[in-house]
């Protein structure tokens, strides 16, 4: 059950900033204003340093409380991220949802979540909802996690909402009615916006969803957990640390114009 007297905590997707070194990165958020650190595994090279992410955390002040991995996930970069979380207090792991033709990485999620879920049951195994993902049972290939019911209810995941990669029909239709159903679910919400043209993870009130109406329900509805802001930015914005910082601080003000001061009806 929600909390509504809790306060999420937002985060900067290390996604967004992946050709930075992770001291950077950290860096950067903080500047932002940001509360803390999902941690892209794979994007980094030193984010693997489970000894140096530790000192990063301590030197900044700055908590990580996720762990993602990677669409192609296995065995070692599973206990690669239970290691880490289990080194620096983070309490959710989250999953790339595998390629629709990797049948080994879909095969290993399916096989080891429920055995992950019951050996670790401090940590919220997440999977993130693949691109144009829809509700219910539309004609899909057998392995592929390609809607939302499937994702919790089948494999008994947490959900993981990347708004932008819903389909936006159905974002504003089925979604936005069916929240409150997915919420007890949702571990993470993965917010950016999305363009008419369909391109996604672009900077909050540069695209065409619906927002404000959606982050207005969920603080109704009482969400408590983790927003992660994940932006694919321009080369030549990534190459100008002022306007980075510009950037991620536009994204961290929406949520906070939209969510955190939001009044309740």
């Amino acid at each position: 059950m929600a909390n509504k007297n809790a306060q999420p905590l937002f985060l900067l997707s290390t996604d967004t900033l992946s050709s930075y070194g992770l001291d950077l990165v950290f860096d950067v958020a903080k500047e932002a204003g940001y509360d803390g650190i999902d941690l892209a595994l794979w994007k980094n090279f030193d984010s693997w340093n489970t000894s140096y992410v530790k000192k990063l955390v301590a030197k900044h002040d700055m908590p990580i409380k996720i762990v993602q991995i990677s669409d192609n996930v296995n065995i070692k970069e599973m206990h690669k991220a239970i290691d880490i979380c289990e080194a620096i207090w983070a309490d959710t792991i989250t999953i790339n949802a595998p390629k629709i033709f990797n049948i080994k990485a879909y095969t290993y999620l399916s096989d080891n979540l429920k055995k992950l879920r019951d050996e670790y049951p401090h940590i919220k195994f997440s999977i993130i909802n693949p691109e144009d993902t829809t509700l219910f049972a539309l004609p899909i290939p057998k392995y592929r996690f390609a809607n939302i019911v499937e994702i919790i209810k089948k494999h008994g995941s947490y959900l993981w909402l990347d708004v932008s990669n819903l389909d936006a029909d159905a974002f504003e239709d089925d979604f936005m009615r069916k929240l409150a159903q997915f919420v007890p679910y949702t571990s993470v919400v993965y917010f950016s916006d999305k363009t008419k043209l369909g391109k996604g993870h672009v900077l909050p009130g540069d695209g065409v969803l619906k927002l404000p109406a959606f982050l207005k329900k969920l603080k109704t509805i009482g969400y408590d957990r983790y927003f992660s802001t994940k932006l694919v930015l321009d080369k030549k914005d990534l190459a100008d640390g002022e306007k980075v910082a510009t950037i991620l601080t536009q994204a961290r003000d929406y949520l906070k114009k939209y969510f955190e001061e939001v009044k309740e009806d």
